[in-house]
Formats: C-alpha cells, sequence, structure tokens
C-alpha cells in the first residue's frame, strides 16, 4: 500500500507527458499547403472572365434570348481583344436547361446544343456552385472545363462555361492537373 500514491502520480506524469508530446506532434505537422502560384494564377484568370461577362449577360440568359446573348458575348470578346487581354478559354453561355445561348466563335450562326446530358452542367445547376471537370478530345487533347452557375434571386437561371487548353494553362502559369482540381472557384 506504500506505492499506491507514487503509482499514481507515476501515471499522471505519464499521462502528462504524453499530452505534452501529442500538442507537440500536432503542433509540429505541416500544415496544408496553400495554394499554388500557378493556382492562385488560374484563378484570377477565370474569375477576371467570369466577371468580366457574367454581369452583362444575366437579363438575357434570363430571358432566354439567344441573340442577346451572342450579341452581347461577342461585344465582351472585342472588348477584351481590343484592350489588348483577349480572353484565352473558349466560353459558351447556357440556359437553365442547358441548351446552348451563345458561344464565343464570332460570325458563326448560334448553335443550339444541348449539355443537359453533362454530368458537369447539371450539377453546377443543381447545386449552384462551381464545377471542373477535365476532358479529351479524340485527337488526345486535354481541355479543363469549369462551370460557373449564373445566379439570380437564388436561382440558377444559366450557366458560363469556360474551357482552358490544359497544354496552354501549363506553359503560361505551369498549371498542372492536380493543381487545377484543387482551385476553389467558389469564393
Amino acid at each position: 500500500m506504500h506505492h499506491a500514491p507514487g503509482g499514481r502520480l507515476a501515471k499522471r506524469a505519464t499521462g502528462v507527458t504524453l499530452v505534452f508530446c501529442l500538442a507537440l506532434l500536432v503542433g509540429c505537422t505541416p500544415s496544408s499547403p496553400g495554394p499554388t502560384k500557378a493556382e492562385e494564377s488560374f484563378k484570377k484568370e477565370v474569375l477576371a472572365v467570369r466577371d468580366s461577362i457574367a454581369p452583362a449577360l444575366m437579363d438575357a440568359v434570363a430571358s432566354r434570348e439567344p441573340r442577346s446573348a451572342k450579341k452581347i458575348l461577342e461585344k465582351k470578346c472585342s472588348l477584351a481583344r481590343e484592350g489588348g487581354s483577349p480572353f484565352a478559354c473558349g466560353i459558351t453561355i447556357l440556359d437553365s436547361h442547358g441548351i446552348t445561348l451563345a458561344s464565343a466563335t464570332p460570325g458563326e450562326p448560334i448553335k443550339r446544343l444541348d449539355y443537359s446530358r453533362y454530368e458537369v452542367v447539371m450539377t453546377a445547376l443543381k447545386d449552384r456552385k462551381v464545377v471542373k471537370a477535365r476532358l479529351f478530345l479524340q485527337d488526345g487533347t486535354r481541355l479543363y472545363v469549369v462551370a460557373i452557375p449564373l445566379v439570380r434571386n437564388g436561382e440558377s437561371i444559366g450557366l458560363l462555361g469556360l474551357v482552358f487548353d490544359a497544354a496552354d494553362l501549363r506553359n503560361r502559369f505551369g498549371l498542372r492537373e492536380d493543381e487545377f482540381m484543387r482551385v476553389d472557384l467558389d469564393g
């Protein structure tokens, strides 16, 4: 019985030491790395395109007016070119059903393509969150797609689709696929 108080003290000391060691371990664990320079540059470009185009398109998209949407998009693309900073991506505007209203192919007739079966499109429209995906063309070209919902009064009225060539982003920013997938564009 003489050893009982000393035994309890030893157990407490061991417990305190263990907690202290765990605290040190947690404190020394590297935090998750922040965004890379490539991620930041890509995010900045996507948000600049969104901020330049989306506000002007809201009425045309809400009204599902392809001619108005096409005219606005062509004007925005022209202003960007004239300003020395043309958009470095393909741009498509979809209505709330995933049907093309306009695309950034100046001079081309409006093609009313149906993207309603594409998961990336419907997820972005339904969840009202930016969705990213990668696609491959038949020739092996890798594309990165960013689907940005156009939201008015809490309702998805359409979608701004941006399509980037992965090789171009790698050359300009050094952006890798894992970095593309990590970029948070909802904030």
